[in-house]
């Protein structure tokens, strides 16, 4: 897998998928796919300046295509909200060739304790009261 681009809670990734990604019906595992939500669903929040990302509390794919070898999946993900305790992640997969949706996924991550982090670039900030 390649980062094509990082901005602030967005990450766009590619992979050209390889006969170890493969099913035995010779297309992309949904294993594989589901593993890519939680990578990139992981360094969208990430790319909102946290260290550690946390912990996955749930993870959800919904698989509407499939791609084979040779074929290169592009990954676009986005943190839709990191809150105190936690993050909220779209994933969308689709064909680079042809543009057709693969996957779609979302995943929650705790992140309550990896606020502490001192690496971290962002501080959430506490309410005052």
């Amino acid at each position: 897998m390649a980062i094509t681009n990082a901005t602030d809670g967005k990450v766009n990734a590619e992979i050209l998928i390889q006969a170890q990604h493969l099913n035995r019906l010779k297309t992309a595992h949904g294993g594989m796919i589901a593993s890519l939500v939680d990578v990139c669903g992981s360094l969208a929040v990430a790319s909102k300046g946290m260290h550690h990302t946390g912990v996955s509390t749930d993870i959800n794919v919904s698989y509407v295509g499939s791609v084979g070898k040779g074929d290169t999946l592009l990954v676009n993900a986005e943190c839709l909200k990191l809150g105190k305790t936690l993050a909220y992640t779209f994933v969308e997969m689709h064909n680079k060739t042809d543009g057709r949706l693969i996957a779609q996924g979302r995943h929650t991550k705790f992140v309550g304790i990896a606020h502490t982090d001192p690496e971290n670039e962002f501080k959430f900030e506490t309410a005052k009261i």
